[in-house]
């Protein structure tokens, strides 16, 4: 994507049903977005992981949302 300048701009894709995403368990293709200071947990192990509101993580794998929200592709 590119401003009217032409400079690059890195975004977060809004996909139907992947956007403000609360506790639950989702599939996460290659990015997740952080919209609300959230907690989530990843892996065989359920390694717990917090985002910060605005933090971006590439991460391909099923994650848990535990408290927060956030939005993936």
């Amino acid at each position: 994507m590119e401003k009217d300048s032409g400079q690059v701009v890195q975004a977060v894709p809004l996909i139907e049903g992947k956007v403000n995403l609360g506790a639950g368990t989702y599939h996460v293709n290659s990015l997740i977005h952080c919209e609300a200071d959230a907690a989530i947990t990843f892996g065989p192990n359920a390694v717990p992981y917090n985002m910060l509101v605005g933090d971006d993580r590439g991460f391909n794998g099923e994650i848990t949302v535990v408290s927060g929200t956030v939005t993936i592709d």
